[in-house]
């Protein structure tokens, strides 16, 4: 996917493809290569190009920002994750009470979360498996935008983009307001005059957004975040690169994370199970590229998964390991005998390098009801 992005935005890993300003061409040696060093963007930047076209496919980030440990990290995502929840909270509360939405001021709000995924992506994603039923719209609106940035970033978009995904994400439900409260809350299958009614809230959602100077961007995403690769998806049936970007990205997120919650008519999937059923949909409802990104981002194992290792012992896994994506970083919390013990940290990618013939590894991923646990006290 072809985007514009400013020369004084360029970051190592972004592969540029030609100038985006339509008087001024980029040299051969530096036009459709990925940026391999800050020489390369010296040399842009010095010749009289304001604007270049990004292929964000081919683009890999090299993440410029100083990298935490999940422990360090996890305290100033959670302070992040809940100031962004406030926010939500005030969006809605804003449009039930026909007040105006402030767009740039709510980029303000998720920056520091973008800042704390930059820095460590799996501590912002961990949080996204504690969902409250009670504030289902809320904190998944808000998990879908975690996730949205985390693959937004990964797939090489630039911040300023990122950050703007991020807000299209927390908006994609706002037509819900407008939506039977009952109706949303049916335990059982709904009926075909239901199902009319609830896909009504993209339009809703965008028409509403419409009137509040909100971005192109931003205003297609709400509208086609329920559109599918195959043409099968609503409200307009579009289907392949006819869906726009963000809201090819949105979906899979927010596939994945209700997929991963529980709701009145099912309760949540492991989160290793609702990526094999996202993977079973590639090419029917998801773009495959942009899904084969979000599985190697967020692993086979993706964060907040509580496995049991093959010594039988019991964690969560805190960290994916992209190369390696069947031996994250798991947090033991539980012998083999299922009882509590002091909480140890294990990188199964290193152990297997240097345990050769005495590997540790995920033999089970289990829901935590199982055992009737609270992820929370083991994410901290």
């Amino acid at each position: 996917m072809l985007e514009k992005t400013k020369t004084t935005n360029l970051q190592e890993g972004m592969y540029v493809v030609c100038s985006a300003n339509g008087f001024a061409s980029l040299p051969p040696d530096l036009s459709n290569k990925t940026i391999s060093s800050k020489t390369d963007i010296s040399a842009i930047l010095k010749l009289n190009i304001f604007e270049v076209l990004i292929d964000s496919e081919k683009s890999c980030i090299q993440n410029s920002f100083p990298q935490t440990t999940y422990s360090e990290e996890i305290l100033f995502a959670r302070e992040a994750y809940n100031n962004v929840l406030n926010c939500i909270q005030k969006i809605y509360e804003i449009i039930k009470n026909n007040g105006n939405l402030d767009i740039s001021a709510y980029k303000k709000d998720v920056s520091p979360l973008i800042d704390s995924i930059d820095r460590n992506s799996s501590a912002a994603a961990s949080l996204t498996v504690l969902a409250r039923a009670n504030r289902y719209l809320f904190t998944h609106s808000l998990n879908t935008a975690i996730l949205s940035a985390i693959l937004g970033r990964y797939i090489g978009l630039s911040r300023e983009t990122v950050e703007e995904l991020s807000i299209a994400a927390l908006l994609m439900n706002v037509g819900q307001i407008w939506m039977p409260s009952n109706l949303l809350q049916k335990k059982g299958k709904l009926s075909k005059e239901e199902f009319q009614l609830v896909k009504q809230h993209t339009v809703k959602g965008s028409k509403y957004l419409l009137s509040q100077n909100t971005p192109e961007s931003i205003l297609k995403s709400v509208k086609s975040h329920h559109e599918k690769y195959d043409g099968t998806g609503y409200p307009e049936g579009l289907s392949g690169n006819e869906i726009p970007q963000f809201a090819r990205i949105i979906s899979i997120c927010d596939s994945y994370d209700a997929m991963t919650s529980d709701r009145p008519y099912r309760e949540a999937l492991t989160p290793n199970s609702a990526i094999r059923h996202l993977y079973s949909m590639a090419n029917s409802a998801f773009h495959p590229r942009y899904l084969e990104s979000f599985i190697k981002c967020v692993g086979i194992y993706p964060v907040g998964c509580f496995v049991k290792l093959s010594d039988g012992r019991y964690g969560v896994v805190v960290t994916n390991t992209p190369k390696a994506p069947l031996l994250p970083q798991v947090k033991i919390v539980f012998n083999s005998r299922f009882r509590a013990i002091h909480p140890e940290f294990v990188d199964l990618a290193n152990r297997s390098d240097q345990m050769k013939g005495d590997n540790l590894e995920i033999v089970e991923c289990i829901h935590p009801k199982t055992f009737k646990l609270e992820l929370d006290r083991f994410l901290w």
